[in-house]
């Protein structure tokens, strides 16, 4: 027997009406209405005037089925339902799942059809009728943003089901990216159009109206810190000149109100730690274009601190004394704290070897000054000071970080305040809960492609299966971002769900580009026109090795180089570099260098800042051609060709935030070479490496960076290079391995190589406007000119200002000021001398180009002579320091 029943629709509300042929217009207002009416009226549950089911339905349902939908997904609609097969049904159970299938918000119209079956089961069959699908979409009436914008943020595809709920959404998500540009006022509507077959178009039609800014924004209330101070730290801005360029002064109340969060912040940072913030009031002016913002301030009492406290858990055994501690409240580095804990606990091994119950040696917690470290602590927590929110913050955090380096991941440690407003004092007590210790389980590494993972782990200090530390897994980020191969490092400590005692140590790194193709021409009034290509690679092959091979034409130099260094030479701690180079050069003279070198390297601390590193040198070297006047200067030993073997022992410092493009740290290079051999007597020369000369050199080059506000918007940097030549046979160093300054990557403002010791000789100085050449003369009547000869020691400073104007395109201005001069007579007398340094200044713009780094520099010397230029323009591709 069947029984057949016909379920209207259970939704009570009007009967659903036909999208007309002609554009309807819904606004956001209407969706709204339409949505709170309807959640109105299922409430009330008018069921009984639509719906007449039979008495006592209580059956075991057999099957559920779907007509009717043509687009809907089957599952989309058993999803929403709480009906499964061989369950109980009953009219309530109906009646719910009636409304389920509604309030997806695809149907327009759903009935329900109850087939009892002979076995006593029963097969429900809903029959729906969907909305219409959007068959497209378009955006109208935006003129302020783009189409492609706006089309960034909307979610809806072709054939879609048309919803309410979904429109919204979209409208809000284009109503945002208005908001962000200050058109608060914006009117967004989405309007339709039936085109049959159950299809609609769609279109969002764009009211954008007057653009509101923040005309006023005014803070109340404020006595001891100015209103103009705390405006500073706020994200909502006044509109100013060129507000029109920016978001300054535009409206956005989310943002309004993370504000009041920060002025109170602020006001904290100040002492005020009673401070109360009043809801920001709003005023809208009659025209609807500007906004008054009010906000009222109570600053209440500034605070001191008052008593100082430290309690809970102190384990004297793992370097976690009380006095360690109050070390981190003086201002000291949890890190450092925890490096001196180190050194104690290796003494403290070694002295128990023969007495087991030696004890920490009282004042292991005491700073010792270490030699080229520059790590700074944080501001000290003292008594009587003003309380400062963020010195109790970063206190806090060094706490954390100090019991995290022994392996308590999750320590809780809580600063317990008490005010007292009569005083004005603030105690405060800092409450520490250790917790269990944990270790580092799987170390996992994702997004390196193309890095090999060994080049990450090997800057990871900590392995699987050591303890946790907090400090070392904050060294693993800045010595992967020193690298320069990643634009963004993220390390996460997860919990292991094997095991309850560790944490995975997560790293995600996000790859940059690290190498450069590039084929260039560029002009320069030194160099004329030039020819530019190369190619470098500073983690080629993901394997963390520098690649480079570059080429430079001109009509005054041509260079060409090939480099690969390997930072970790077979995976240990000693560094290879092989450099093979040819260049030639018209500025002074015609001089040639040809050769290569080889060097190893290896490191001397455990963060690999610190190199020791040996090198060897073979390259012919002269000039191409040597007039018959020169080659009798100085008894012939000034201007002459040969071989230079070179050995030589550097020392290399590098503690630069960041090896490609440093902001902060230094650089340094002590070196000391000897070329050839050594005069042992007048008579016996020890020639030791071969070649043609014979002199040693020492040299030192030092750069210095630092920001000079914290945004790093200006960075000052500084770069000395100190150098000193000395013959070992007893000849003249020849002109090639002499010292000169001038030039853009030496003393700007002045022609290239046109600075240094110069004697007066027979013939004339040729000047083209690219370069300087002396030309002889065996005529004894000839008048004489100054010949640039070099010097045998160099002093260099170069000092800048570099303010980055444009930082997503890479463009900045530069300001500098350079000091140098090449000294010693050619015989080598004479040393250095601060009176006879040149001066220059000067400024100019720099642009980290897809082709590198291009340099654009006006130089102006500073008191120049009769035949100096008064000013140099110098164009460059390649870094400077």
């Amino acid at each position: 027997m069947f029984v057949f029943f016909l379920l209207n629709p259970l939704w009570a509300s009007p009967e659903s009406q036909p999208i007309s042929s002609e554009a309807s217009s819904l606004t956001e207002e209407n969706l709204t209405s339409v949505e709170e009416e309807q959640e109105q009226t299922t409430v009330q549950e008018q069921a009984p005037n639509y719906y007449q089911p039979p008495p006592d339905i209580d059956l075991i349902l057999s099957e559920i089925q779907f007509k009717g939908a043509q687009r809907l997904d089957e599952f989309a609609l058993r999803s929403a339902i709480s009906l499964r097969e061989n369950s109980r049904i009953n009219n309530t159970i109906i009646r719910s799942a009636i409304k389920s299938v509604y309030k997806t918000g695809y149907v327009e119209d759903v009935s329900v059809e109850l087939i009892r079956n002979e076995n006593g089961s029963a097969t429900l069959i809903f029959n729906v009728k969907e909305k219409p699908a959007i068959q497209s979409f378009a955006i109208k009436g935006n003129k302020k943003i783009s189409e492609d914008t706006l089309n960034e943020v909307i979610t809806i595809e072709a054939l879609d089901i048309y919803n309410e709920s979904t429109i919204r959404q979209n409208i809000q998500a284009m109503r945002d990216k208005y908001i962000e540009k200050g058109y608060y006022l914006v009117e967004i509507n989405p309007v339709l159009v039936d085109v049959g077959n159950d299809l609609v178009e769609l279109t969002f039609d764009i009211k954008e109206k007057k653009r509101v800014s923040i005309q006023s924004l005014e803070l109340s209330g404020t006595e001891g810190v100015p209103a103009r101070k705390l405006k500073r730290y706020m994200q909502t801005k006044e509109a100013g000149i060129l507000s029109f360029m920016g978001k300054s002064g535009s409206y956005n109340e989310a943002v309004l109100q993370s504000d009041v969060q920060i002025l109170r912040s602020a006001l904290m940072e100040e002492g005020y730690a009673d401070a109360q913030i009043g809801q920001p009031e709003i005023f809208l002016s009659v025209d609807k274009r500007y906004l008054r913002i009010q906000i009222a301030v109570n600053e209440g009492i500034q605070y001191k601190i008052g008593n100082l406290k430290l309690q809970g858990a102190f384990i004297e055994e793992e370097g976690l004394s009380k006095e360690a501690a109050l070390q981190i409240l003086s201002g000291d580095n949890a890190a450092q704290v925890s490096e001196r804990w180190q050194k104690e606990l290796n003494r403290l091994n070694k002295v128990r070897k023969t007495n087991p119950d030696a004890k920490p040696q009282e004042g292991w917690e005491q700073p010792v000054q270490q030699w080229l470290d520059f790590r700074e602590g944080h501001p000290a927590l003292q008594e009587e000071d003003v309380f400062k929110l963020s010195t109790m913050q970063l206190t806090l955090q060094e706490l954390v970080n100090l019991y995290g380096d022994q392996g308590y991941a999750f320590v809780n440690v809580v600063p317990l305040t008490s005010t007292n407003p009569e005083t004005g004092t603030m105690d405060i007590t800092f409450d520490i809960q250790t917790g269990k210790k944990l270790k580092i389980g799987k170390i996992d590494i994702t997004g390196n492609d193309p890095t090999f993972d060994k080049v990450i782990r090997r800057e990871i200090p900590i392995n699987e299966g050591d303890l946790y530390s907090g400090s070392a897994i904050e060294e693993s980020r800045i010595e992967l971002m020193q690298l320069g191969f990643f634009g963004d490092v993220n390390i996460s400590t997860p919990r292991s769900k094997q095991i309850s005692d560790e944490l995975e140590l997560k790293v995600d790194v996000e790859e940059q580009p690290t190498g450069s193709f590039s084929i260039g021409a560029g002009f320069s009034n030194l160099e004329n026109f030039m020819f530019n290509a190369n190619i470098s690679k500073n983690n080629f092959l993901g394997l963390g090795y520098t690649m480079s091979i570059a080429a430079n034409v001109s009509s005054v130099q041509q260079q060409g180089n090939l480099q690969l260094y390997d930072p970790y030479f077979l995976d240990s701690r000693w560094t290879l570099r092989v450099h093979g180079y040819s260049m030639a050069r018209q500025f002074m003279e015609n001089e040639y260098q040809r050769g290569g070198s080889l060097a190893v390297g290896r490191y001397l601390d455990r963060k690999d800042d610190l190199r020791l590193e040996m090198d060897y040198t073979f390259e012919e070297t002269g000039l191409t051609s040597i007039d018959s006047y020169k080659q009798k200067v100085l008894g012939g030993q000034l201007f002459r060709n040969g071989l230079t073997s070179t050995a030589g022992l550097s020392f290399v410092a590098d503690k630069r935030n960041n090896r490609i493009n440093a902001t902060q740290g230094f650089y340094l290079v002590a070196s000391a070479n000897l070329s050839g051999g050594l005069q042992l007597n007048d008579e016996e020369l020890l020639n030791l490496l071969g070649g043609s000369f014979n002199f040693y050199e020492t040299r030192l080059n030092l750069r210095l960076y630092q920001p000079l506000i914290k945004s790093k918007r200006l960075i000052f940097r500084y770069n000395l290079t100190l150098g000193q030549l000395g013959s070992t046979d007893g000849t003249i160093i020849p002109y090639i391995h002499r010292y000169r300054a001038g030039g853009i990557n030496s003393v700007r403002g002045f022609n290239w190589f046109s600075l240094g010791p110069s004697v007066r000789a027979l013939g004339q100085t040729n000047s083209s406007g690219t370069s300087t050449i002396f030309i002889g003369s065996d005529d004894p009547s000839a008048g004489d000119d100054r010949l640039v000869v070099g010097g045998t020691e160099t002093w260099i400073n170069n000092i800048e200002l570099e303010s980055p104007i444009v930082p997503s395109a890479g463009i900045s201005l530069v300001a500098f000021l350079d000091a140098g001069n090449a000294f010693g007579d050619p015989w080598g007398e004479g040393g250095i001398s601060a009176r006879q340094l040149r001066f220059a200044y000067g400024g100019g713009v720099r642009w980290m180009s897809p082709m590198g780094p291009l340099r654009f520099e006006w130089g102006v010397p500073i008191n120049p002579y009769s035949n100096e230029r008064p000013y140099v323009f110098d164009f460059s591709m390649g870094s400077f320091f």
